[in-house]
């Protein structure tokens, strides 16, 4: 690496953006929030499936109400300022003395970031897989083409989001796994759930290619990181020799 490089605060500025854009415990945080909930939503979509295949009316109500109210406190959490608050204590506290980073200038507007439309199509994304499962569940709907299905909807819906909150390259991996298993389940990849488990068809490529995502986020900003700090390093100890060569 040549003095000039060293010393050229472009790639400073490169490596540092590069390093905020790919901060992803928060994100995980999150997963392991949503996965929680998503996990008290399959309960009780099975809860209130079994109520209506024993013909339990109240139950069914009961199971429809709940689900209801799971999926708006679900969107609730994605959405709302707390949730976001919890969200960062919990990353800063695990990110310890790396404190904190922003890109585009540390302004963002949170209107652009997160506007109404999305916050729909969030909504939307969760009746979507919710109807799926009740024609599944009803015997009007293949279980073999729920996974596909999903994929027509979440892969642009996690386009869309990647692109609205400007994140880095590694969050490209999630939608990029997911409609690849789609195509792998049309093609007759031996990946089904069966039975009663069909609904993993969707859970497990939905929240295992995220997490891969995120684990690909997070290492690239260790590599990141390393990166900057050699960057500043050898520019502070350049900067150490010019002094020391005009003292002279």
């Amino acid at each position: 690496m040549s003095p000039d490089t060293r010393n050229d605060p472009r790639l400073i500025a490169l490596w540092a953006e590069r390093y905020a854009r790919s901060r992803t415990i928060p994100f995980l945080v999150q997963w392991v929030f949503i996965v929680v909930l998503v996990g008290i939503v399959g309960a009780l979509a099975f809860f209130t499936l079994r109520a209506f295949q024993t013909q339990h009316r109240t139950l069914v109500w009961i199971g429809i109400t709940a689900l209801a109210l799971t999926n708006l406190l679900l969107v609730w959490f994605s959405v709302a300022k707390w949730g976001g608050e919890q969200i960062w204590r919990i990353s800063q506290w695990l990110y310890g003395k790396e404190g904190w980073a922003v890109y585009g200038h540390g302004k963002v507007d949170k209107k652009a970031r997160r506007p109404w439309w999305f916050v729909m199509l969030a909504l939307g994304l969760c009746l979507y897989h919710l109807v799926g499962a009740f024609l599944i569940g009803m015997r009007r709907l293949p279980v073999e083409y729920i996974q596909p299905l999903s994929a027509l909807y979440l892969a642009p819906f996690l386009a869309v989001m990647i692109v609205t909150q400007r994140l880095g390259w590694w969050a490209w991996v999630w939608p990029v796994l997911y409609a690849a298993y789609a195509v792998a389940l049309m093609a007759g990849a031996p990946l089904h759930f069966h039975g009663q488990w069909f609904a993993f068809d969707v859970l497990v490529p939905i929240f295992g290619g995220g997490l891969i995502a995120i684990l690909v986020g997070h290492f690239y900003s260790r590599y990141a990181l390393r990166r900057l700090k050699a960057l500043v390093r050898a520019g502070m100890e350049e900067d150490e020799r010019s002094t020391g060569d005009e003292v002279e």
